[in-house]
């Protein structure tokens, strides 16, 4: 998986959006993808217009590109109507398909606050949106302000949507906005465990720099565990040269673990085979009956045993370091011989598959008299039953994670026939 990133900039604030957005179908961004898209003022004699996008090309989904559409807010207008307006038009999307809540200072006094998301049917139902902000006179004591601010709201984990930092001019004080869903499930505290995070560069390089510091960090922690990114927000700052403002960056992630899996067991599959593991053959050339004596040992998962794979096809990419607890489905417990509420601790071992297995050597003897003028044909052979369904993973964050779940057992038998020399 790989964290990408494009820019845009133009004299307008829907300038610099058409042409992002174009950019992102053009290099078939999709839905889905799309980590963050952010705002910001240039900050010195020209006023450019700045937008960037960061996605996650490992983010697997089978809906395409989607068509990215935004709001835009660019008016003489105070921030809280801002968000207020925000918060109104979110309330009818479908929470998968916002991608982000984002402002900036354009030419005092007029200020901009965009939502981007993907063009779809309305929410089935109407979403408790809520929002809070706070200002501080740095950035640093803003960005703990408004993670304090959200706890003591009642954000919690699974409903957080965006974070964005903003202001009114590079001389004003910093501004952080936050917006979350009440109406979707409560995951756990923000601040438990060091759930919500936060890393921040602030300094007079460019740009172009600072988006490269926050791809980078999302890079660097989205190899370690998978990563839920709530904001990777820039604005200008007040710096030593009027012209050339300091440019502030602060990337709000956390590290995404696993909340439940899921087996859909009304899709469940059965399935009954029989695989040949070892042949051998005996003739007996003679007129008197030959005993024989065939050992064989085998490594092979057993009734006690079992073997269950998680194959990856859509949603967040885990990392190998990923740990969750499972629960076999209770009708696969029954034919697998295990314990009532039986539950596993798994470790993701590939970036799209995990196996969970325990094998036992047995060794299979069978002694046996072969008829006068006949072959005998020895097989060791597995009685295999494999069930097959759907599973979801449902992370802290609330994003979800798809694919199919398949648990084998496999009986070894040994068994002999016999067949009159000669025959085919």
């Amino acid at each position: 998986m790989t964290i990408q990133l494009i820019q845009s900039y133009a004299h307008t604030w829907a300038g610099a959006a058409d042409y992002l957005i174009g950019q992102i179908a053009a290099k078939g961004v999709k839905k889905g993808q799309i980590l963050w898209i952010d705002a910001q003022c240039g900050g010195g004699t020209i006023s450019y217009c700045y937008l960037v996008a960061y996605w996650d090309d490992g983010f697997k989904t089978s809906e395409g590109v989607g068509t990215i559409k935004y709001n835009l807010q660019n008016t003489v207008s105070s921030w809280e109507s801002f968000y207020k307006n925000a918060a109104d038009l979110v309330k009818f999307l479908q929470p998968k398909n916002v991608i982000s809540i984002t402002g900036s200072v354009s030419v005092f006094p007029i200020t901009a606050l965009f939502v981007f998301y993907y063009e779809d049917s309305p929410a089935e139902q109407m979403q408790d949106i809520r929002y809070c902000s706070v200002r501080g006179s740095t950035w640093e004591g803003a960005a703990t302000n408004i993670i304090d601010e959200l706890e003591s709201n009642g954000a919690k984990a699974g409903q957080l949507i965006a974070i964005d930092g903003h202001n009114n001019s590079k001389e004003d004080q910093a501004i952080y906005a936050a917006f979350w869903n009440n109406s979707l499930p409560a995951l756990g505290d923000l601040t438990r465990d060091n759930y919500l995070k936060r890393v921040t560069k602030n300094d007079m390089d460019s740009w172009s720099d600072h988006y490269q510091f926050a791809r980078h960090h999302i890079q660097t922690e989205n190899y370690k565990n998978p990563l839920v990114v709530f904001g990777a927000t820039s604005s200008v700052n007040s710096g030593f040269i009027t012209w050339l403002p300091n440019g502030v960056t602060t990337v709000f992630y956390a590290t995404d673990v696993v909340h439940e899996v899921k087996v859909d067991e009304e899709k469940l599959e059965k399935t009954n085979s029989k695989v040949n593991i070892r042949e051998q053959r005996f003739p007996n050339q003679f007129s008197e009956p030959a005993r024989k004596t065939w050992m064989s040992a085998e490594e092979k998962t057993t009734t006690t045993s079992s073997v269950f794979n998680f194959k990856h096809t859509e949603g967040v990419t885990l990392t190998p370091s990923t740990t969750f607890t499972f629960g076999v489905p209770e009708g696969v417990q029954a034919a697998f011989g295990l314990s009532i509420a039986y539950t596993n601790q798994y470790e993701w071992q590939q970036t799209d598959s995990i196996t969970k297995s325990v094998t036992t050597k047995n060794e299979y003897t069978d002694t046996f008299e072969v008829p006068p003028k006949h072959l005998a044909v020895c097989q060791v052979y597995a009685d295999r039953t494999t069930f097959t369904a759907p599973y979801t993973m449902t992370f802290k964050s609330g994003r979800t994670s798809h694919g199919i779940w398949t648990a084998t057992k496999e009986v070894v038998n040994m068994d002999h026939i016999f067949v009159p020399l000669g025959t085919p």
